[in-house]
């Protein structure tokens, strides 16, 4: 559970709302209020990461095209991943080596995907997995999350090399 003054850096993916939805409608606590759809890339992050040093590492990466079509499924947890998030997750992940995602509760290099459902029965989230359908999504900016009472979105910063400066909210 975040707790006030965490970070995250995540890629957004919108693709993935309408299965949030069909899956937040069926199983109404199985999906965080909100979440459009996203790939943690590093939670909890590190405090010290400034928006600038977040574009310049998204600046220098190429948007990606994946289908997540993957079922991920552990107890109390499902996901979709594909292998094509692999490069990209290694890439991102090392520039910050001293940052174990998950604090180190899955092991150093955790795969990287997108979830479905956390914190639901075995028979939820067989179900849940029976209803994933693959989602076609083209990865193209890394978000800098902060949490103070909820998640906030700090800054959104473009892959390939734009001139934008990152977006703060």
């Amino acid at each position: 559970m975040p707790e006030n003054g965490d970070s995250a850096l995540i890629i957004p993916v919108p693709a993935a709302a309408a299965l949030l939805a069909r899956v937040a409608a069926a199983f109404p606590k199985a999906v965080r209020e909100g979440d459009i759809g996203h790939v943690t890339m590093l939670y909890p992050f590190t405090a010290t990461a400034t928006p600038d040093q977040v574009a310049a590492v998204a600046a220098a990466l190429t948007p990606i095209d994946v289908v997540l079509d993957r079922v991920v499924r552990e107890p109390g947890f499902v996901a979709l991943t594909a292998d094509a998030l692999g490069p990209l997750t290694s890439e991102v992940r090392s520039h910050w080596p001293e940052v174990l995602p998950y604090g180190g509760r899955f092991g150093p290099t955790p795969e990287a995907h997108l979830t479905l459902a956390m914190g639901v029965s075995d028979d939820e989230g067989d179900a849940i997995a029976a209803m994933a359908s693959p989602v076609e999504a083209r990865l193209s900016q890394l978000w800098l999350l902060t949490y103070e009472n909820g998640w906030q979105v700090a800054a959104r910063c473009p892959f390939g090399g734009s001139d934008q400066v990152p977006a703060v909210r």
